[in-house]
Parts: structure tokens; sequence; C-alpha cells
């Protein structure tokens, strides 16, 4: 019979397994205490922090820091924000882009006007990236979660931050940070929740779209199996959030989706991303040229393929906004001539789609000439333009003389593109759900009113613009609905047109700004700094 020292061995071996194990892995990614001084001793040699105070280090994980789209810029501003109040912290970003710091801040500059010190930044290049790029024919978000495992791994290995800041929204990493060390605060920006209960909602009603597959909605055994993998995938993504120690989201809907999953409602407050109103504010409402503008980045979740859809019922229902088929298509250059101002350039004569957009590889640029080819087939290519990563001097250019914006992306978690089109002075017209529904485009006009504001409420918003049940724009669903809403922005007349402007300018410079960013960000980092000088007081 074994004896009272067999059991006690068996679970001493049983609770040390886990203990070892950990080790293990702190081994293998940490590496030795030599190359972690190493690593540091690198990152110090090339930065040139404030010396007043003891340095610390910060480390973005943001995979695609030279994107371009709204996700870049809530990094590049809480970056700038950093530079600002605390000059002894160096921003260390885990980029997998390939480009040196220099061309890196270079682009910042251009796309989205901020001036970056470089004496506070380090590029961490990471190798295996292509684990969370990579397009995994099933299961792709367990897949891309398991690779950004792997990925965090590899950052963490070349250098170990103070602070870790998740500004993409990779949760699944969190556990393995604070396996690493529990002594690193965890910090996550989140845009949208990789799981939600709408997608959950959307799978189990066999309803199809962009995360479900019309040959899984038709098939009810498909079905079972595709919920339950979501369920036990939002366990497990609920069981990672848990980790984080402060959660910010970008809106009202993702705050909802978050806390009930991370069940972190204490520390987890809506910090809404930066836009900049500022400098757009400062555009004329008046004499806009007939376009259509949409600004994302070509991903699919966007649904560009509904503007152009939306674009040509609108051109069918009202053909004398359609260019004859005699007319050539205006170069591009042309156009811009137009924007510009040039004086030999005559007006736009018919009404334009100009879709404006970051493609981070060769899948978003074949979206890109997707779209150009479904314009050719609806046979409104003469009227449809496609730009792939457009300076931001350009996409200002757009901003302040297009009339319309359009954004058609589903439980779009936010919008920061929406806000900017609103605080340029664009009628804009959203999807109606989510970011745009709850926290932007409220009040709104919507396909089921069809009615704009009359000329006498119009004049009497413009006299008093406190009124805060004036529409700021619209929303729609369907192609039928947006191309409803085209109809109602260009034929609007200019009383109420300038009303709606104005409305829009000012819910979007009010609310949603770099500067209201910046403090709400600073205010949430504070008490890490605190945490952190208490900790290097001991």
């Amino acid at each position: 019979m074994p004896s009272l020292l067999y059991y006690a061995l068996v679970i001493g071996v049983v609770l040390a397994v886990p203990a070892v194990l950990t080790l293990v892995i702190q081994y293998i990614v940490l590496g030795t205490l030599s190359h972690r001084n190493s690593c540091k001793q690198k990152v110090a040699s090339s930065t040139k922090p404030s010396q007043n105070h003891r340095v610390y280090y910060a480390g973005f994980f943001h995979p695609y820091p030279n994107a371009g789209g709204g996700g870049e810029r809530v990094l590049w501003t809480m970056i700038k924000a950093i530079q600002e109040k605390y000059p002894f912290i160096v921003s260390v970003i885990y980029s997998g882009d390939n480009i040196d710091r220099d061309a890196l801040l270079g682009n910042v500059k251009a796309k989205f006007g901020l001036d970056i010190n470089p004496n506070t930044v380090y590029i961490v290049e990471l190798k295996w990236r292509s684990w969370v790029d990579h397009k995994y024919p099933r299961l792709t978000l367990m897949m891309q979660s398991i690779g950004s495992l792997m990925l965090a791994a590899e950052a963490i290995h070349q250098f170990v931050p103070d602070v870790f800041i998740d500004t993409v929204g990779y949760a699944f990493t969190y556990p393995l940070v604070n396996l690493l060390s529990s002594n690193i605060p965890i910090i996550a920006y989140t845009h949208y929740p990789t799981i939600s209960s709408d997608m959950q909602t959307m799978v189990s009603s066999r309803e199809s779209g962009f995360n479900n597959d019309p040959r899984i909605a038709a098939s009810p055994t498909l079905t079972s199996l595709k919920s339950a993998y979501y369920r036990m995938l939002a366990h497990a993504y609920a069981f990672s959030g848990s980790f984080a120690d402060m959660v910010m989201t970008n809106s009202s809907w993702t705050h909802g989706h978050i806390v009930k999953l991370f069940d972190l409602p204490r520390t987890t407050n809506v910090v809404y991303p930066p836009c900049d109103t500022a400098a757009l504010a400062e555009f004329s409402l008046e004499n806009r040229q007939k376009v259509i503008m949409s600004l994302a980045q070509f991903r699919p979740e966007k649904n560009h393929s509904l503007q152009v859809e939306a674009f040509a019922k609108f051109l069918k229902e009202h053909p004398r906004y359609k260019a004859p088929e005699s007319k050539p298509k205006p170069a591009l250059k042309d156009i811009l001539h137009v924007l510009e101002g040039s004086k030999e350039a005559k007006l736009i004569e018919y009404p334009l789609l100009v879709m404006i957009g970051g493609a981070r590889n060769i899948e978003d640029e074949a979206r890109a000439e997707s779209l150009r080819q479904l314009a050719k087939s609806l046979e409104v290519s003469s009227q449809v333009y496609v730009i792939v990563n457009a300076p931001w001097s350009q996409v200002q250019l757009w901003l302040k003389h297009s009339s319309i914006g359009i954004h058609t992306m589903r439980d779009e978690h936010f919008g920061i593109n929406i806000v900017e089109m609103m605080a340029a002075g664009l009628l804009t017209i959203a999807h109606n759900s989510a970011g745009p529904k709850l926290d932007i485009i409220s009040p709104a006009i919507g396909a089921s009113e069809n009615a704009l504001p009359s000329e006498s409420q119009a004049q009497a918003y413009l006299k008093a613009p406190e009124d805060k049940n004036f529409p700021v724009g619209m929303v729609a669903t369907t192609a039928d609905e947006f191309a409803q809403m085209i109809a109602c922005a260009i034929g609007a007349n200019d009383s109420v047109e300038k009303a709606l402007r104005s409305a829009a300018r000012i819910a979007a410079t009010t609310k949603f700004s770099e500067a209201a960013f910046s403090m709400a960000f600073c205010r949430r980092f504070t008490p890490v700094v605190r945490w952190l000088d208490s900790q290097s007081h001991e």
C-alpha cells in the first residue's frame, strides 16, 4: 500500500509542474539576463529621453504602425501625448512593417500631420507578423489569436518593456505578458471586440455576412458547430481580457461588449479616438464640388462594394446625374487641379464617387482593384475613382472640397473617418449601427423618415445652433437606402445644406478632438506612471 510519503511526492510533483512550465516559458521567451540587458542597452543607446526622471519604456504592441488608418492615428496621438507630458518615457513600437524610424515618422507626419520626436521612439522589428497576417482558411479568429501569442513572444524576447500597451486588440497576448512578469502593467485600447454577441447572434440566426460564410448559414449542422466554436472563443477571449490592468474603448458600443466580456467595469472607460477636427473645421462650408467621398482602409469589413452599388442605384434612379457615355473620364490629376483651385479647370459637372483608403498588403490592393472592376461592370466607372495610400495633404484636399461623405461598414466600432468628414463639413451618410449610430451621427436622418429639415427649421438652427435635436447626418443600411440618402443630400437647398453642415461640424468638434483624446488618455495613464514610480522607490 502506498505510503503517505508517496502521496506527498505525487502532490508535490503535480503542484510543481505549472511552476516549472512557467520557468521554462519565461526562459524561452525572455532569454537570459545578459540577453535582456543587451536589448535594453541597445534601446537606451539609440534614444535620448529626459534625464530629470527615471526612464521608463512603454512597449506598444502594434504590428502595423505604418498602415495609416484610424488605429494608427490612435497609436501616434497616444505617443505624442506621452512625449509632451512624460518626456522621460521611451515609446518602443513592436512593428512588422520593415521600415526604419525616420521613414516611419515621416509617413506619420504626411498622413496625420503629427510631429513625433524621434529621440524617444524606438522600433523593434518583428519577423513573425505572418502569424497574424496569414489568411487561415478555417478557424481564422482562433488561429490569428494563437498567432498573436507567437508575435507577442517574439516582441517580448527582443525587448521587455516597463508597461505593455496593446493598441490593436490582441487580448490573447495579455496572459502571456502576465505570465512573463506580473510587474508589467497591461493597458489595452480596444477598437472592437475580437468576438462579440452580435457575431454570435449572426451565426445562430443563420445570417450570412462577412464573418459567416453563406454555406455555413445554409447548414443547421455547420451553424451548430460554428456557434459552439464562437462560444468557446468568447470564453477564452473573456479570460484573456481579464488580465488587463486598464482598458480603454473607443465607443459606447465597444464599451458595452468589453465590460460584458472582460468583467472589468471599474477599469474600463470610453476614450473617444483622436480626430483632426481643429484643422478640418477651418474649411469653408460653401462652394462644395459634386463629390461623394469615402475614407476607409480597403479591408473587407469596410464593405466598399456597397458604396459602388448604392452610387449605381442613385445614378439609375436619377439619370440626369449620369455622365454621357461620349464624355471621357477626367484624369485624376485634372480633378485635383479643380480642388486646388486652378483657374483653367472647369467645375466638376457630374457627381463623382471617390473612395480613398490605405492598403496594408497585397490583399487590400486586390480589393481596391476589385472595386474598379465592380464600377466597370455596373457601368459607372467614368464617375468612380479608387485612390490607394493617398498622403494626408491630398486627403485634406478632398475633405475640403467634397460635398458628401459615405461610410458603409456594419457594426463599425467607432468611425474616426466619419468624424473627420463631419468636422470638414460634409453631409455624411453612415451605416445605421454601432458607433456611428450610438456616438457620432445622433440625431440622424434615416431612410424611414426620408425627410430633410424644412427651410424654416434650417434658418432657425443657423440663428441659434444650440438645438440638440437638429440632425447632424444621415444613416442607412441597404444599397437602396444609401442611394436614397445620396439623393436627399444632393437635393438639399442652400439653407438646409448649410445648416446640416454646420450641425455636423459642431457635433464633431465639441465631442471629438486630438486634445480631448490626449487629456482623457493621460488621465488614465498617470496612475500607471505613479505606480512605476512607487515600484522604483521600493
